[in-house]
């Protein structure tokens, strides 16, 4: 039987192209060899997966953080602000996970700290936050969950004891130490400034400087008014000696006559005879005769500027000669007191200079004092808070408060099921491809190689027309039979 070039070109695809169906075939007559495999590689990786992961504690502890307005976290940084609630619980998450912490944990417990127990503590150790709350969950993982506990609690102790440290100062490098630096800066301070006043001749620089700046105006205002009471006395006593040129330095003060006296005489002779007389009398009526007489002398005028002249000094001129002598005198005086007046204001203006000159090297020395002195007293109220926060139990000090503290947990967690699944999956992979592989190695060896149609002749050609053609059903049996492994490839090449 000769084979057509359409059947040989449709076996040839079907050796070449294999698909789905083709592989769950090859798949299901390998089963009990996938099966077998599968065995072989699980049960032992299994086994060493199950030995090899030990089952772990989860002991963990819960912290609350506080927004404390007298906490030092929330200091101003970066930008000049407060910290946010967020940058506060990172930072102390941080804080707590550092290594520092450990460390510390390590020298407090055993007195050293190995890289290879470092190297442990931080594979075991974690800190998570909890959601939308202000708490830090600290977890350790260990196969004893008693150690597992321990050192939760002790990397929190320890923690809670460095955070006080780090944010409040210690002893050394500390708020202490800073302090007392500051008493010595302001000590050192306090020394210059009195060398500084002691060398100048100054108790009081203040008290001397307003003492000097008074008197220096007390003198200028008394020497101005010493000169102008000068300069007064001065013209006043220049108007009164013009004035006493025209002022006569003598007067005549009377003129003496005896008319007046002798009038007098003859009324009182007079009136004594009259006492002994009648008015008709003759001594009355001579009497009479001679008063009438002087009378008529003295009406008539006869008897002014007669008699004996007196003259001396004007009062006048006498009184305003003494008031220009004593105007004279003052002005002298005044001028004395405004010379003496001007050598002592030469003296408070040297002083105020001096004072003025040494004023700013003064307000530097009050300032570096002032400065100083109020640094110490700041650090001293920082370290006495600091003291205070380090004799608190931890957990009191500040705005980190202990919720639980960690407790042996009853409950392993294990990654063995994990493990067991992860190697069953790896052993079914594996199975599953030697199976596919070593099942296409015997499909091609059991599939016959097609082979390639002879040459016809002429004669063979008209032979095979006078002989009668087979029927194809005949070839059907033979051709199920050298596919009868596997009818399902046989189906597909059917179709194609």
């Amino acid at each position: 039987m000769t084979s057509t070039p359409s059947d040989s070109s449709a076996d040839g695809r079907a050796r070449r192209e294999l698909d789905l169906v083709d592989l769950v075939a090859i798949a299901w007559t390998q089963r009990l060899f996938i099966i077998l495999i599968t065995f072989l590689i699980f049960i032992p990786l299994a086994i060493a997966a199950y030995l090899s992961l030990t089952p772990t504690y989860t002991a963990g502890s819960r912290l609350l953080v506080i927004m404390d307005d007298e906490d030092l976290t929330p200091g101003a940084a970066g930008a000049g602000g407060e910290f946010m609630f967020d940058q506060i619980m990172q930072s102390e998450a941080d804080l707590l996970a550092s290594e520092e912490v450990k460390r510390r944990m390590l020298i407090e417990l055993t007195g050293s700290a190995d890289p290879e127990q470092l190297k442990t503590l931080g594979e075991g150790f974690g800190v998570s936050r909890a959601p939308n709350a202000s708490f830090l969950i600290a977890t350790f993982k260990n196969p004893d969950p008693v150690v597992a506990a321990n050192t939760v609690n002790a990397i929190v102790d320890a923690y809670l004891r460095y955070r006080v440290e780090l944010l409040t100062g210690g002893y050394e490098g500390g708020v202490q130490a800073r302090l007392d630096a500051a008493e010595r800066d302001a000590r050192a301070a306090q020394m210059a400034l009195r060398l500084f006043m002691s060398d100048n001749d100054i108790t009081d620089f203040e008290t001397e400087l307003n003492s000097a700046l008074g008197r220096l105006a007390d003198i200028q205002g008394r020497k101005l008014a010493a000169e102008a009471d000068a300069a007064q006395a001065r013209a006043l006593a220049q108007a009164l000696e013009d004035r006493l040129q025209n002022i006569p330095q003598t007067i005549e003060l009377y003129v003496e006559n005896s008319v007046t006296g002798q009038l007098l005489d003859l009324q009182v002779r007079q009136a004594e005879l009259m006492a002994r007389y009648q008015p008709d009398a003759p001594p009355v009526i001579a009497v009479q005769r001679e008063i009438e007489a002087l009378e008529r002398f003295v009406e008539e005028g006869r008897a002014n500027g007669q008699g004996q002249r007196r003259t001396g000094v004007n009062p006048i001129w006498q009184e305003l000669e003494s008031s220009r002598l004593q105007q004279e005198s003052n002005a002298a005086g005044q001028a004395r007191l405004a010379s003496s007046l001007n050598s002592q204001l030469r003296d408070a203006r040297a002083e105020v200079d001096r004072l003025r000159a040494l004023q700013s090297d003064y307000d530097r020395l009050t300032r570096a004092v002032a400065a100083r002195s109020a640094a110490a007293d700041q650090l001293s109220v920082q370290a006495a808070d600091a003291m205070a926060r380090r004799e608190m139990p931890p957990g009191g000090a500040d705005a980190i408060r202990i919720v639980s503290r960690a407790t042996p947990p009853v409950q392993a967690s294990s990654k063995r099921k994990l493990a067991v699944m992860a190697v069953g999956v790896l052993a079914g992979g594996v199975a599953l491809l030697l199976g596919l592989i070593r099942g296409y190695v015997i499909t091609l060896r059991d599939t016959p190689a097609p082979r390639s149609p002879a040459p016809q002749t002429p004669s063979s050609t008209q032979n095979s027309r006078s002989e009668p053609q087979p029927d194809p059903d005949a070839s059907e049996p033979t051709r199920s039979r050298s596919r009868t492994r596997l009818p399902v490839l046989a189906r597909v090449s059917e179709t194609r």
